[in-house]
């Protein structure tokens, strides 16, 4: 065996292997989860120059193509072409004030301010020297500092300007970077050294006080108070006016500095790369190891500790994650990774698909001999014997550094390709294998497959159990060998459970089974199932391993779920309705979420409670002690955008809507950049319902045709593994009335037609009194007339009601479709079911949602939009019918929800009938031709139905139907979940 030491995975390991949880400084900077942007991820240019974070959490980098906000999810970008008090759109430096401004010094547009939601712009016109800056930045004081391309530093104070240049005291005229210290100084990088202005005092600092000849690039204020300044060649750290070089790190050009929350110093050259200083001594990064160029050009850590990398070509954050990934950048023969193995002595066996890596003694050793064996799974007998099992060469018996023995399917083995192997109490070794079982005992070898009772001859897994007996993970369920016998468990009744990919015994005897529909539980002969019906998020489990703590580490092809036991039993036995879990990908320091699995074993815990999982890219490993460093807490969120009636409208202040107001959208963010995409939403609109609604990972609300009324809507987020945030983003608004919706209206209107109705019944009687007496002869006839006109006052009084019925329809009535709105459904809903509950009748509930509206209105245009939600509205009409249900007519039964949702409402039916309407619903929907408005559309839906059984209130019913439908997205859309 050849040993090959490589220093970086034993870095890597000790660090994450270590208990307690090591600190951050203590990472290797290859420890750390890597994520890199560029233009194709829509940066507007791939040189970032610049970095800031302003208070609510937006990061902003400086780039040639404009200054840009990212919120975690996407970049946007303000230059002179969308901003028109920006005048150029080359940004060479962005910072961040003691106030809170943006400022942004501009290649040769002055330097541009954003206070809130407003820009101004700084130029000659203001007093600067010049436009053409490199940086600025504001004091404490509040005033701008600006350093120009050669004329001096600018400093405007108010409407006042004041002037540093070479003719009183700075060392040139070029000036690159400005930082203010603890005391209230700025200090200058210059074309020749550095310098310190206080009040309007000048100090120049240059080779006299210990810095080369040339230029300083950046500046960096010390934890204790010194300055380090990167110059043409290299670091220097200045105490008390005088300057030394910093020994460790090479004379190069730096062009940027950063010093992290541990006090670490981080350095971006101009050619060399990235380099960081701290406990681990100066450690170097490159395009070698992924970093997108060598010229780093700025560098910044937000405010949850990731460090963030400015190059010539992209951006890279460095975030400190739970899990390390192990590859091949690492010493790793192989990344893809099938099994792995903890043995005795406490070395963890790495088989890939080239061979055995060993980790020993916090190094990684390769083995030889075995490279060209594709290794499947791995065992350890009591003699230290390795059992390898390979893809297409049979079983080797590994010892001392050597092959000693190879089974294959031309002796012994009923295949060559060997999934699981393991040994037994008393000595047997079994091997599961693509075409059945063997068991080995003594120098016998007999073959066990589907004629001897095993439910497929496809062995996956194999396991011991407490007391001796042996478990077959197959791939049609499981066997159960206990001596000669083999008793079959059929899985399928779990949700058509097939694959048996690992399995886990509890002390008491409890066997978990990691199927490709979930995780199942058998306990006192009762079968379980924890999958995605039940809130798991993924399908297909692939191993489950229980730590030190007894929770459960589920791995899977997005990635590890983690799942608390108490959760599992809870959900497993009927009485927890929601799983709760935390799960993790790439960007928790994954390599791959693509776990492997149907081998093995394929993820393990070691001895000291680490969890190693094996995936498509290496080997990740986590820490359970250390998940609370990343338990960040809950993230906070900010409305992004607001429109109104597809009308950009701002978000801050009391906002006043006219009457006939149509549509309301809002965007909303969480400025959270670790996990972005496993941050977790809920709103709701004061006014008009009080209680949250839950929508996952959407950030966007839509309301449409609310009454008048006054509103406030919230929107809070919760972080994997926290709480929902008790801090809300709000905004208010209020839509006023129309006048005929005002509350004076209808009594104004009643009073007068009952004057008009007396002041016409006076003058008529005047009029027949007055011709009485001489029109005595045609009082008959004038009579009938009379009455004739009472009967057309009694038929405007019958017009006035039905327009009065009329107004009531219309404030229940969904403008655009025609059909009911949410409030007409919301008492539908409630009466519906207080009659189900009062008469013990079935009643389903239904949400329908049209799949990508948003692509409708972007790719077609809103007016195609509407036609899309008539015509579904349309078919749903018709496909509901106009027959009676109970008190329930066919149009009483279909409601537009808000947006691109409706509702559907089943009386008197079970869930079945219902699934099999809402089935028949979405194939019409499926069905509608769009040739005549937007040729090329096609439009599809997704339902989430939802039955009251178990349920207390009919909001509960709404929220499961809401949840239903979000599987039915998460599933692939346009389909039924109920």
């Amino acid at each position: 065996m050849t040993l090959r030491w490589v220093p970086a995975a034993a870095l890597l390991l000790s660090t994450v292997l270590a208990a307690p949880a090591a600190a951050l400084d203590q990472k290797a900077l290859d420890a750390y989860a890597r994520e890199v942007w560029t233009t194709r991820d829509g940066l507007p240019h791939n040189q970032v120059n610049s970095i800031a974070q302003t208070p609510e959490g937006y990061l902003w980098f400086a780039t040639w193509e404009g200054v840009v906000r990212y919120n975690g999810q996407e970049f946007r970008s303000f230059g002179r072409n969308n901003v028109p008090e920006m005048l150029d759109s080359g940004i060479r430096s962005v910072t961040v004030g003691p106030s809170g401004a943006l400022v942004v010094a501009t290649s040769r547009g002055g330097v541009s301010v954003l206070r809130g939601e407003t820009w101004s712009t700084y130029t000659t016109n203001n007093g600067l020297t010049q436009n053409e800056t490199f940086a600025a930045l504001e004091d404490r004081r509040g005033r701008l500092w600006i350093a120009t391309e050669n004329r001096g530093i600018t400093r405007l104070d108010g409407g006042k300007a004041a002037v540093f240049n070479t003719g009183n005291g700075l060392p040139s005229d070029v000036g690159y970077a400005l930082v203010e210290d603890g005391t209230g100084a700025v200090w200058i990088a210059t074309g020749e050294g550095i310098a310190r202005l206080e009040g309007e005092r000048v100090q120049a600092f240059s080779t006299e006080a210990g810095l080369p000849d040339g230029a300083a690039f950046s500046l960096a204020v010390a934890p204790d108070g010194g300055l380090y300044v990167g110059t043409e060649q290299g670091l220097f750290l200045g105490r008390s006016g005088r300057f030394e070089r910093v020994a460790e790190v090479p004379a190069v050009a730096i062009a940027s500095l950063q010093l992290d929350e541990q006090g670490s110093l981080w350095i971006g050259s101009v050619n060399r790369g990235l380099m960081r200083l701290g406990s681990r001594g100066l450690e170097r990064f490159n395009t070698g190891d992924g970093l997108p160029n060598n010229r780093v050009a700025s560098l910044f850590a937000d405010r949850e500790g990731s460090l963030w990398v400015g190059t010539n070509a992209g951006l890279m954050r460095f975030a400190d994650t739970p899990f390390v990934t192990i590859d091949s950048h690492q010493g790793l023969a192989d990344d893809y990774v099938r099994a792995l193995l903890q043995t005795r002595a406490g070395d963890v066996l790495i088989g890939s698909s080239r061979g055995l890596d060993f980790w020993r003694d916090e190094t990684v050793t390769s083995t030889v001999g075995l490279e060209s064996e594709s290794v499947l799974s791995l065992a350890e007998d009591r003699a230290g014997n390795i059992w390898i099992g390979t893809y297409s060469t049979g079983l080797v018996r590994w010892s001392d550094g050597a092959i000693q023995e190879r089974f294959t399917s031309a002796d012994v083995l009923p295949s060559n390709q060997v999934r699981a192997v393991i040994e037994g109490r008393d000595g047997t070794l079994w091997v599961g294998t693509a075409r059945g079982l063997m068991r080995r005992k003594d120098g016998v070898s007999v073959s066990l497959g589907e004629k001897d009772g095993l439910p497929r001859d496809f062995v996956l897994s194999l396991r011991e159990a407490a007391d001796g007996s042996v478990w077959v993970g197959t791939s049609n369920g499981a066997g159960h060998l206990q001596g000669d016998k083999i008793t079959a468990l059929d899985l399928t009744s779990m949700d058509g459970a097939q694959d048996v990919f690992g399995m886990h015994e509890d002390d008491d005897g409890t066997m978990w089974f990691a199927t490709d529909r979930g995780v199942v539980r058998l306990r006192k002969g009762a079968l379980s199932i924890i999958g995605g019906r039940q809130g798991l998020p993924v399908d297909a489990v692939f191993q489950l391993v229980v730590d030190n703590y007894g929770n459960f580490w589920l791995t899977s092809n997005a990635g590890v779920v983690y799942v608390r036991r108490d959760d599992m039993e809870a959900v497993a036995d009927g009485s927890g309705s929601r799983l709760d879990y935390q799960q993790f990908a790439e960007a928790d320091g994954m390599g791959s979420a693509q776990c492997n699995g149907g081998a093995g074993p394929a993820a393990l815990r070691a001895d000291n409670g680490s969890i190693w999982v094996a995936t498509a890219k290496g080997v990740s490993v986590v820490q359970p002690d250390q998940l609370p460093r990343y338990q960040v807490a809950p993230p906070p969120v900010v409305i992004e955008g607001l429109r109104v009636d597809d009308a950009n409208a701002s978000a801050s202040g009391n906002l006043v809507l006219p009457p006939g107001t149509r549509k309301l959208e809002l965007d909303y963010v969480s400025l959270s950049y670790r996990t972005p995409e496993q941050i977790r939403y809920r709103y709701r609109l004061e006014g008009f319902d009080n209680s949250w609604v839950e929508r996952s990972t959407r950030r966007n609300a839509q309301y449409t045709n609310l009454p008048p009324g006054q509103y406030r809507f919230q929107v809070s987020a919760a972080q994997r593994g926290s709480g929902w945030s008790p801090e809300t983003a709000s905004v208010n608004f209020e839509i006023q009335p129309r006048f005929y919706q005002r509350p004076w209206f209808l009594p104004a209107a009643g009073s007068l037609m009952a004057l008009f109705l007396y002041g016409l019944y006076r003058a008529r009687v005047s009029q027949l009194k007055a011709r009485e007496a001489q029109l005595s002869r045609i009082v008959d006839d004038r009579t009938k007339a009379l009455s004739e006109k009472n009967g057309e006052l009694e038929l405007k009084n019958e017009t006035i009601r039905k327009q009065s019925e009329v107004f009531e329809q219309l404030a229940r009535t969904d403008a655009l479709t025609g059909l009911p709105n949410r409030r007409s459904m919301d008492e539908s809903l409630a009466l519906a079911y207080q009659d189900a509950v009062l008469g013990d009748q079935p009643l389903c509930f239904g949400l329908l949602d049209i799949d990508h509206f948003k692509r409708i209105n972007d790719g077609f245009s809103h007016d195609v939009g509407d036609e899309a939600l008539r015509r579904v509205a349309a078919v749903m009409q018709k496909e509901m019918g106009r027959e009676q249900i109970g008190r329930w007519r066919g149009d009483e039964r279909v409601a537009r929800w808000g947006g691109e949702e409706f509702a559907i409402l089943f009386p008197h039916a079970q869930v079945a009938k219902a699934l099999e309407q809402a089935e028949r619903l979405r194939a019409a929907i499926e069905a509608i031709d769009c040739s005549d408005f937007a040729p090329g559309l096609r439009i599809t839906a997704s339902i989430g139905v939802a039955e009251r059984t178990g349920l207390s209130h009919h909001e509960r019913l709404v929220s499961r139907a809401d949840e239903r439908l979000y599987q039915a997205k998460h599933a692939g859309r346009n389909r039924v979940m109920a």
